[in-house]
Order: C-alpha cells, then sequence, then structure tokens
C-alpha cells in the first residue's frame, strides 16, 4: 500500500492539499455509502469516510483513505485490499439491472431453423448459474 501512497502523493504534486492515512475498515453501510477506518498509527477511527467510487470494501480491509486539507471530517476511500461489491451506475442505467436483463434475454434465445424455432440454449443451467451469482458482486 505504502507505494500506492507514493504515487498518489507524486501525482496530486500539492494541487490539492491532501493526506493519505493507511488503515483497517472496522465498519462499512452501504446504504449510507460510507465506512468506518481504524488508522494504522493507532489513532482515534476515522468516522463516515466516503465511498465515492463505487467500490465497497469488506470490514478488515487494508485501505488507503485521503484527507482533504488534512480534515477528518471530509475523507475519502481511495483504495482497499478487499472488496464486497461494486457500484456501476449512471443516472439512467444500473449495471446489475441490465446484466441481469442481459442475461435473461440470452436464456429464452430461440433461433427459426426449416423445422421452425429451435428450444432454449442447450446450455441454459450454466446461464442460470451466472444469474444467480451475478448479485455478488454489485450492488443496486
Amino acid at each position: 500500500m505504502s507505494n500506492l501512497k507514493e504515487q498518489f502523493e507524486r501525482l496530486m504534486n500539492g494541487q490539492i492539499p491532501v493526506a493519505v492515512i493507511s488503515g483497517t475498515v472496522v465498519a462499512v453501510r452501504p446504504d449510507e455509502d460510507t465506512c468506518d477506518v481504524q488508522p494504522n498509527s493507532d489513532d482515534a477511527v476515522v468516522f463516515d469516510v466516503a465511498l465515492l467510487n463505487g467500490i465497497y470494501p469488506a470490514e478488515g480491509a487494508e485501505v488507503l483513505i485521503g484527507l482533504v486539507e488534512n480534515r477528518l471530517v471530509d475523507t475519502f476511500l481511495i483504495a482497499a485490499d478487499k472488496v464486497t461489491h461494486y457500484r456501476l451506475a449512471t443516472e439512467q442505467e444500473n449495471f446489475l439491472t441490465w446484466a441481469q436483463d442481459f442475461l435473461q434475454a440470452i436464456m429464452q434465445l430461440t433461433v427459426t431453423t426449416p423445422a421452425g424455432p429451435s428450444g432454449v440454449p442447450i446450455n441454459l443451467p450454466a446461464f442460470q448459474q451466472l444469474a444467480e451469482r451475478l448479485p455478488n458482486l454489485f450492488i443496486k
């Protein structure tokens, strides 16, 4: 993680005063898009770290958090070594819903043949398993 911290600091090059702290996630609140982090320095827990990039770290994950202008009330997640879910969405579409609809369309696929329409794909169980596993990766 220290290499990532050095790269981030070089990237910022002092443009915006940002401090980077490493620590361990002690709580995650996906409904609030926040988590709490225990700094490795054994300082007090940093509460309500913003999850701005759609990454939801696992409890116990090693993370880097940024502090804008060194203010503990303006913190955000930079990186995590263990993730439980992702959120990919725009104002118009959510990836989880789109992918579920896509898999559903594949599972209902039929093809016109000289003998009439085909049946559903012969590997339908494989697509059904993928559809069941998909919500394990993404949050609506």
